[in-house]
């Protein structure tokens, strides 16, 4: 893996191959869980939605990975969420389940993000409160996101209110450009997890990767932008077709 510092906010591990990409998130994974469990007898995660991270869940569950893990002392939770049920395809939840329901997977403790209720700002407070009393130091061990071609991560999408919360941890978020609401983690409780990982894999990605990276800074239409701080750098893994043309 090749590694590019972008800034002191950002660095890049870069791959060869998609392949490589997900065996390395596995090994992150893995090395995380097994620092913090040894530190704080705890690992607590919040996964990234989406199609992306669907490889790494899957590969996590294969004997040679699977077993590495303590997974009793996993507390599994989401980065975001759509207001949909479990059953639905649209679900984060429903989507990562059917590889932590796998043994001994299935052994973590999984919180849902409830986004099927009728009112979202509790739901969104209840999620921040759970996670207070359940992450060591009310923060979590490790955040995985990804990035949308439009720029946005996790639910934090463009020109939407929950770029400017600077408190919670979680909120309700209304998407007007795609008439819905969702649930998300915010950059508060992204900035203070102890890690924090960027998946983007794939060709088609370079375009948004090129805005982030070296483009005008503008989080309000890039929320990616915003990702990291001088005191918790985050790292994005890509693979050479997603930044392809990119100089790196």
């Amino acid at each position: 893996m090749k590694h590019v510092k972008i800034d002191e906010r950002r660095n890049v591990l870069i791959a060869k191959t998609d392949e490589e990409a997900y065996d390395f998130c596995v090994q992150t994974f893995i090395e995380e869980a097994k620092k913090s469990i040894a530190a704080r007898a705890t690992f607590s995660v919040a996964l990234s939605g989406g199609q992306t991270p669907l490889p790494l869940y899957e590969k996590l569950a294969e004997p040679s990975s699977a077993l590495l893990v303590n997974w009793p002392l996993v507390e599994i939770f989401w980065s975001d969420e759509r207001a949909v049920p479990p059953s639905d395809p649209e679900s984060n939840y429903g989507a990562a389940l059917q590889f932590f329901n796998i043994p001994p997977l299935d052994q973590a403790k999984k919180h849902r993000l409830v986004g099927d209720c009728d009112d979202l700002h509790k739901s969104a407070t209840n999620y921040e409160k759970l996670v207070k009393a359940t992450c060591a130091d009310g923060k979590f061990d490790l955040v995985l996101l990804g990035v949308g071609n439009d720029g946005h991560t996790a639910s934090l999408f463009p020109r939407t209110a929950s770029l400017k919360e600077d408190k919670k941890l979680f909120v309700a978020n209304n998407i007007p450009e795609k008439n819905c609401w969702r649930m998300t983690i915010t950059y508060p409780a992204i900035d203070q997890a102890r890690a924090a990982y960027v998946i983007v894999i794939g060709k088609g990605k370079a375009k948004i990767l090129k805005q982030i990276f070296f483009g005008e800074y503008n989080p309000v239409e890039l929320p990616a932008q915003k990702l990291g701080t001088k005191e918790n750098p985050v790292t994005f893994i890509v693979d050479r077709k997603a930044i392809f043309g990119l100089g790196l």
